[in-house]
């Protein structure tokens, strides 16, 4: 009853606190619970597309303010796509194979298409405790099913290739992002990764939105021993998480909770604001015990469809300029503070909602006693004074604070410390603010000794004969948007050109909208544009070059104007959108399996078209006067080479 009493008592002076009066919180060491595991981030989606791309020293200092330990974000925890060749937000990440064949007899050179193998190599050097984790949106088109035996395999030799060819050692694997889950599946994965040497590769499942389904995998794995057995993590996509409802057999399974995608869109102060509090309220009265933001870094065009998600800006990597964005400074807020296998202090994780301010706390239990405090004021109105009051084996000793507020500073190291007092720290907080307490050390609000260049639009004048390119990778600013289009070489003659790979469209993540694959490049400011390149169809299918796009959603096809043309030399010029239209078509020679020069001139309200200098198109239309260009297909490879653009703004 005494016990009883004395809680209830504690709650009224969290929740009761008129003007003048004192928040008072206990805080004791036992109640040491979960293990805080970090705020992390995700590359997907296409959202890290043009970093690679960006030169030094600019790319070096990027990754510093997203990986260095205690300089920047100082992330612990890396999520990645693993690719499909299906546009998975803001473009298509490349699967390792592209075909069955490909699949069947993999070679050393496949493992290097796309980024994400890169970036977290730049991560681990940087970090080398980092966790990594790959998840799937979506699958090539050549495997049988999702929740299929060849998928199982796929997914494992991926990771076996990671570590084969890049050294590289997978923590964590998800199910599938944003679709719900089979549960014989997730068994049938755990058999074999175990079967294949895997054991250490954790199952993270869950990644779901909806909320009528999205904590689902809780009940499931409380009722099916095998399945609990199966899976490490459970998680959900929870952007809303400061008004979020989370059942109370949460907990149940006895095993960590995640939220799996967090946002915090905007890349100013109103972000960061949102970000702190629902890492802390998430913390706090939700009771998870690691927070991953997508996206890692807005490494693509602001007009793309989920705009200004990550917490750095580098989209223009042909001028070096990045940003660093407040939503960054929130997570050295919490990763700087603490290290892995420090216990969140339940009794000191407090969600105090009339007074519009949270708290959490973390400790090192192993006997140093260090440990930090997180407040965040976002939904405060007024000044308030708190009253932490520790119990246990707290460090006695005076408290570093850093500050981040609104129109003030990010990061910043207060000039005095904080003693405790009785083992009590009182201090008056300030809305709108976020304050990391610590009795730890080295900690900085990292800045790079290189200066910033300015940033200036996608170049008037682009060429590319790929010869020095990257093999299996990506060309330099062209952003996949569908399909998968990369560097190779031929075996004769040692010329290198850019291929269309995927020839079957794939299982989407989501819709099953499948556009025509596309490689894209410039900006929406681009109004004259004159494409000059060289093409091969080696089998049937179609080659197309598009301009002037714009309205950019994975689910729709997008507006601009398009010329193809077929291996039988039947070619149409097209108006595109949800209702395309063919504005005009005829019929050039049988193309055969050579090489063809085309130029496709957009001038004006005047198009025109010439292959192998013979005037094929000239048109007149005025629907739409700038976008971006792309070089296209069918489902089927199509070879380009000597690529040039030039443009009038």
């Amino acid at each position: 009853m005494r016990k009883s009493f004395f809680y209830c008592f504690i709650l009224f002076l969290l929740v009761y606190n008129s003007q003048g009066q004192i928040n008072q919180i206990d805080i004791d060491m036992k109640d040491a619970g979960r293990t805080f595991e970090g705020i992390g981030a995700l590359s997907a989606g296409a959202s890290s597309r043009l970093l690679i791309d960006y030169p030094e020293p600019y790319r070096s200092d990027i990754l510093d303010y997203l990986f260095k330990p205690q300089f920047g974000a100082n992330l612990w925890h890396l999520k990645v796509e693993n690719g499909g060749d299906i546009n998975s937000t803001d473009g298509s990440e490349p699967a390792y194979a592209h075909t069955l064949d490909e699949f069947l007899n993999p070679q050393p050179a496949f493992f290097n298409r796309g980024y994400e193998w890169w970036l977290i190599k730049e991560a681990k050097k940087r970090n080398p405790d980092i966790k990594i984790e790959i998840l799937q949106w979506g699958i090539p088109g050549w495997i049988d099913s999702f929740y299929s035996d060849t998928n199982a395999s796929f997914i494992i030799d991926y990771i076996k290739g990671l570590k084969k060819y890049h050294g590289i050692t997978v923590d964590y694997t998800g199910v599938h992002n944003e679709v719900m889950y089979d549960k014989n599946w997730i068994k049938t994965l755990r058999r074999k990764l175990d079967a294949n040497g895997l054991g250490h590769v954790k199952i993270d499942a869950g990644d779901l939105w909806k909320p009528e389904v999205q904590w689902q995998i809780a009940g499931d794995i409380a009722a099916d021993r095998e399945l609990r057995e199966a899976v490490s993590v459970i998680n959900a996509h929870v952007p809303e998480l400061i008004n979020f409802y989370l059942p109370p057999e949460i907990n149940k399974p006895g095993i960590p909770v995640w939220s799996g995608e967090s946002h915090a869109y905007g890349g100013d102060w109103y972000a960061a604001s949102q970000m702190a509090a629902i890492n802390n309220r998430a913390l706090a009265t939700k009771k998870f015990t690691k927070l991953i933001y997508w996206s890692l870094v807005t490494s693509y065009p602001d007009f793309f469809v989920e705009p200004h998600s990550g917490m750095m800006k580098a989209n223009t990597p042909w001028s070096g300029y990045y940003e660093v964005q407040p939503q960054l400074w929130i997570y050295a807020h919490y990763n700087q503070f603490s290290k892995q296998g420090w216990k969140l202090i339940e009794s000191g994780c407090r969600y105090v909602e009339r007074r519009g301010w949270s708290v959490v706390t973390l400790a090192d239990t192993s006997g140093t006693g260090d440990y930090s405090m997180i407040i965040e004021t976002m939904n405060a109105k007024e000044d308030q004074t708190v009253e932490f009051r520790l119990h246990g084996n707290f460090a006695d000793r005076p408290l570093t604070v850093w500050e981040s507020s609104f129109k003030k500073s990010l990061l910043e190291k207060q000039p005095e410390k904080i003693s405790p007092k009785d083992g009590k720290i009182r201090l008056t907080l300030r809305p709108n603010t976020i304050y990391t307490l610590t009795t730890t050390d080295g900690q900085q609000k990292g800045k790079s000794v290189n200066s910033i260049p300015e940033g200036i639009r996608f170049p008037s004048s682009w060429a590319d004969n790929f010869d020095e390119d990257a093999l299996f990778q990506q060309a330099p600013y062209f952003m996949d948007y569908h399909g998968a289009f990369e560097v190779v070489q031929d075996k004769n003659s040692g010329n290198r050109y850019l291929k269309q790979c995927a020839t079957t469209p794939g299982h989407y993540w989501l819709f099953d909208n499948q556009p025509y694959p596309r490689t894209l490049f410039g900006d929406l400011a681009m109004k004259d544009v004159s494409l000059k390149l060289d093409f091969c169809l080696p089998d049937t299918g179609t080659v197309r070059l598009e301009s002037r796009l714009h309205h950019f959603k994975y689910d729709e096809e997008m507006k601009g104007y398009a010329f193809e043309i077929n291996q039988d030399g039947v070619w149409g010029f097209l108006r595109t959108g949800a209702h395309k239209e063919i504005l005009k078509q005829g019929t050039f020679n049988r193309l055969g399996k050579k090489w063809h020069a085309i130029e496709f001139n957009s001038i004006e309200n005047k198009f025109t078209v010439t292959i192998d200098k013979k005037n094929i198109l000239e048109a007149f239309d005025d629907e739409f006067f700038s976008g971006l260009s792309s070089l296209s297909s069918g489902w089927n490879e199509v070879y380009y080479d000597n690529f040039q653009m030039k443009t009038a703004r």
